[in-house]
């Protein structure tokens, strides 16, 4: 039994919700501060690097494994293609910049469109094939993509091997007031050692600005996502999921679903691919492998299936794990001698399988359970005389 009740619709249910969302928008004000230089935490005497760079790169992995979730976590697709459209909308993006000097949101008024078209292009295959053969056939749309960009008919729009650089920042304006914001955090006591040291470099400044726009376009698809799946395709999609035949004899369109999901999908990999290129200055080759297309299922599966906070998690998860994995050197009960060498697989691997044992829905649906033994959530009571009064 949970110590606290709360039921929708309520005072104490909106005061709860809103903490919330305010207690994340601190989190996120607080990180652009506190990490806009490489930070780290040391963990049994390993250290973990922490920078805005990489958590600005970890929202871009969450809007593409959002897509994800609208395509195979609400419609039952399994698609290992999601590198493809990440790297389209990547490239897309550094060209119309560097280019044709466009700012870099803009670009989105085309990026999103033509993931979008290409999505709904190969997404015709899901209307034939499902489970293991199409993610065969997704997944070699992600493995072909480097190849892609190494055509010589392609090389003036994507520079070949040596990758796409664009020199264009996101300078934040002149009435924002980042360098006194970050001097007010340092005169905190106790904490403001972690705010850095004296006024913001202008590249701070940039970088801290950028992760701002990011995040903030990153609520807005997390939001637009949330309204979709509340509504009446949503509603259809996941009945899609769940069982294809009775969908079908209740007039919904598997086709068409089927088919917009993997558009929508695909639309928001170009975006997650902007807002990675954006932070980086360089689309490369290297950079959008089918590696990438199977670190996305990685934090899909890990974060929490069907949950869009899970591609929160997820997107984080496979930033920074990877990377903190190669770089543990001790662990308690564990020779020195065996974490020598190229051991961040390994531990990476290991570390998915016991995920996999202790938490099978993912990160998420083990804290749902913890929460609901603090909290229960009621619904609203339906009240049955009022209803019918409305009608009549």
């Amino acid at each position: 039994m949970a110590s606290v009740q709360l039921t929708k619709g309520t005072r104490a249910y909106t005061i709860y919700k809103w903490a919330g969302v305010l207690a994340l928008v601190l989190l996120v004000f607080v990180a652009a501060f506190a990490f806009n230089d490489t930070g780290k935490i040391s963990v049994f005497d390993n250290d973990y690097k922490i920078g805005l760079t990489r958590i600005t790169k970890a929202i871009s992995f969450m809007v593409a494994i959002l897509g994800l979730q609208v395509v195979a976590g609400f419609t039952g697709q399994l698609s290992l293609g999601q590198g493809f459209f990440f790297g389209t909308g990547a490239y897309l993006s550094a060209w119309l910049v560097a280019d044709h000097s466009w700012p870099w949101f803009l670009t989105l008024v085309v990026v999103v469109p033509a993931c979008f078209l290409l999505g709904l292009l190969f997404g015709v295959p899901a209307l034939k094939i499902k489970g293991l053969y199409l993610a065969l056939v997704t997944l070699g749309l992600a493995a072909v993509f480097p190849s892609l960009i190494l055509l010589d008919v392609l090389e003036p729009y994507t520079a070949g091997a040596a990758g796409k650089i664009v020199d264009s920042d996101l300078i934040a304006p002149e009435w924002m007031p980042l360098d006194g914001i970050a001097t007010g955090l340092q005169k905190i006591p106790l904490i403001g050692q972690y705010f850095g040291d004296g006024d913001l470099s202008s590249k701070q400044e940039q970088r801290i600005w950028t992760f701002f726009l990011m995040a903030v376009l990153a609520a807005v698809c997390f939001k637009m996502v949330s309204n979709l799946i509340s509504s009446r395709p949503g509603r259809a999609i996941r009945a899609v999921r769940d069982n294809e035949t009775s969908a079908a004899v209740n007039g919904m369109s598997l086709s068409y679903h089927k088919t917009m999901s993997f558009g929508v999908a695909s639309a928001l990999g170009g975006v997650g691919g902007m807002i990675y290129v954006a932070e980086l200055g360089i689309a490369s080759q290297g950079d959008f492998t089918q590696l990438l297309s199977i670190l996305f299922i990685v934090g899909l599966v890990v974060g929490g299936v069907g949950t869009l906070s899970g591609a929160v998690i997820g997107g984080l998860v496979i930033a920074f794990i990877p990377e903190w994995a190669s770089s543990t050197q001790n662990m308690p009960g564990v020779p020195d001698r065996w974490l020598q060498g190229p051991t961040g697989g390994l531990i990476l691997g290991v570390g998915l399988i016991v995920l996999t044992f202790v938490l099978p829905g993912g990160i998420i649906s083990g804290v749902r359970k913890l929460r609901a033994k603090i909290v229960q959530v009621l619904p609203a009571p339906i009240r049955v005389g009022e209803s019918i009064a409305a009608k009549e």
